[in-house]
């Protein structure tokens, strides 16, 4: 009998400990890059909406909060709280398979998320990339689904090179199509004339994408303008999506 109580009592403990430890540990956040989802092969920068239908169906059936861009503002800004188990889903290009495969699933599953859209395919001329109209029908048939910047005509490996006037130019020109103060860098490329132009147009939050020390998850010591993502659009088994939910630093 006794022994059987010291084991009870053991397990108690290790419970509180858990416990106390998940809610000291510092609270941050996976922010999940997806880009192009498609109904065929999944490759580097392509994910197959089977395989995008399961990750979805995981936070979903788990209980994800998925956060909106103004939650992560005044949750760095430390003015908010956020539940634990929260995600910030994301997209870039603005790719038109997003909104014929991705938003219903993300919608029918009462997910948000945010597209970040090259501005300078607004006009239609590549029928693969989300157009004005298609904007449009996001707007009204997926309030769910928030459009912020991917730069108007600057997606470019090089453009984080640019003047702080020039970056400041395309900034104006995109504010035309998509009037937002968050952005992601185009390649995750930043620099210190990105971070002036960025301040000098108001703008609150900006987006990084790739490895090293920028694949990892966002916590409130991050740079308001250097905030990392981790890359969901490559092959790879289930197992590692749930890494970056719950392992990746």
């Amino acid at each position: 009998m006794k022994r059987f109580l010291w084991l009870i009592i053991g397990l108690l403990l290790v419970i509180v400990v858990a416990f106390i430890s998940y809610f000291m540990i510092p609270q941050k956040i996976p922010v999940l890059t997806y880009h192009s989802i498609t109904d065929g092969d999944s490759s580097s920068m392509n994910l197959n909406i089977q395989e995008f239908e399961k990750q979805i169906n995981f936070l979903a059936g788990h209980n994800y909060h998925s956060l909106t861009l103004g939650e992560v503002d005044c949750f760095l800004d430390g003015t908010c709280s956020i539940p634990r188990k929260s995600v910030l889903i994301t997209f870039d290009d603005g790719w038109k398979n997003n909104l014929e495969l991705a938003f219903p699933l993300l919608k029918m599953n009462g997910l948000n998320a945010t597209l970040f859209y090259i501005g300078n395919n607004y006009d239609g001329h590549n029928p693969n990339f989300l157009n004005e109209d298609d904007l449009e029908v996001i707007k009204k048939e997926y309030p769910n689904i928030e459009i912020a910047s991917h730069t108007y005509e600057l997606h470019e490996e090089d453009a984080y090179k640019l003047t702080v006037d020039e970056l400041k130019e395309d900034m104006e020109k995109m504010k035309e199509v998509v009037d937002s103060p968050y952005i992601a860098y185009p390649y995750g490329h930043h620099s210190d004339n990105y971070h002036k132009a960025l301040e000098e147009e108001k703008y609150r939050l900006a987006f990084t994408f790739g490895p090293d020390g920028e694949h990892r998850k966002l916590d409130q010591n991050d740079n308001k303008y250097e905030l990392p993502r981790l890359n969901m659009s490559d092959q790879m088994p289930f197992w590692k999506f749930l890494l970056r939910l719950i392992w990746i630093k």
